[in-house]
């Protein structure tokens, strides 16, 4: 079940609940007289009550709450029907079936599309075979429960469409949402991958043109890497990789943005950060990479920074970045360039 659908069933019956506590508040009020809160009147409160809060607080996305409510609801509404059959009065046969058109299309909501209209049909059947069997209703009466079983069917068989629709829509685009991102996200590691990290470069510096806002971009290399993997295996080098980039967005935070362009180069793009500051943030990522075990390892790395310039694009600018992460490579390496 899509989670966009599980909030919104939540909402939806919050409403009919608090619709039905404050009815019965208030009809006695309307009637200027005192109404016992008894037999499915007090059921329906105590289901009403029950439902809102687990709505509430989230707990009815699970489905055995769901599932003890939709019993209990499906018994107070057959209890409700043979109460109000048996009493002969049709201004409570006529509240019943309004309420009967809330409650019934509230099923699919609260089950779900397919389960919920199996429910509302069986209900909705047995509701019928007593109609049937009460030899106390008038022709007028049973025309009339005729005419509100068939709108109840209705609104149930309509919302069922829309249950339907939408679920499967959502579950799609959550789907899809979900596809896309993992096709963004590099997929040892968790940070962005090459293709994301171009379009978010892209964004940065087409931002920075319109604001006239600095952009730094810091590329780094483990050193030594091709060893760990010669000594230590591809897993433990996966491992590395993990611990890595996991190492450089926590201590990027909110600054900018990860990703492996490939192999053990990482870049961060830094919005709105000069030279200098990127300079300072990649000595601080050297420090944190080089002063504590990395996967169990003692790895360092290199670090190349550039700034965005009047005239540069996008590769003027890596490719900037590149020739400094070469100088601190052939500089001795662990350093920042």
């Amino acid at each position: 079940m899509s989670a966009l659908f599980a909030r919104a069933r939540a909402w939806l019956l919050s409403v009919v609940c608090v619709g039905y506590l404050l009815y019965a508040a208030c009809s006695p009020l309307l009637l200027d007289q005192r109404v016992p809160l008894e037999g499915p009147r007090l059921m329906g409160v105590v289901v009403s009550a029950g439902m809102l809060v687990l709505a509430l607080t989230g707990r009815l996305r699970a489905f055995w709450p769901r599932l003890a409510f939709q019993v209990l609801l499906a018994f107070l509404t057959l209890y409700g029907a043979q109460l109000t059959l048996q009493s002969g009065s049709l201004g409570e046969q006529v509240v019943y079936l309004l309420w009967a058109m809330v409650a019934f299309p509230s099923y699919v909501v609260l089950m779900g599309s397919r389960l919920g209209l199996v429910i509302g049909l069986l209900l909705i059947g047995a509701i019928g075979v007593m109609v049937t069997r009460t030899a106390t209703l008038s022709p007028e009466q049973q025309l009339y429960w005729v005419t509100g079983l068939f709108v109840v069917l209705s609104l149930l068989l309509t919302h069922y469409l829309i249950a339907e629709f939408i679920e499967r829509y959502l579950t799609i685009h959550e789907r899809t949402s979900g596809e896309l991102q993992a096709a963004r996200l590099d997929a040892l590691t968790g940070v962005a991958g090459r293709a994301a990290l171009e379009g978010e470069l892209q964004r940065a510096l087409d931002a920075a043109r319109r604001t006239n806002s600095p952009l730094s971009v810091i590329l780094s290399d483990i050193d030594h890497f091709k060893q760990v993997n010669d000594v230590h295996g591809h897993g433990v080098g996966d491992d590395v990789l993990r611990a890595f980039a996991k190492r450089l967005r926590r201590n990027v935070g909110s600054a900018g943005t990860v990703g492996r362009w490939g192999g053990e180069e990482f870049m961060a793009v830094l919005p709105s950060v000069s030279r200098d500051d990127a300079l300072a943030l990649a000595e601080r990522l050297r420090q944190s990479v080089s002063e504590s075990a990395i996967a169990g390892l003692q790895i360092t790395a290199s670090f190349g920074v550039a700034a965005l310039r009047p005239d540069d694009d996008l590769n003027q600018l890596f490719s900037r970045a590149d020739e400094r992460l070469y100088d601190a490579k052939n500089g001795g390496r662990n350093t920042v360039r």
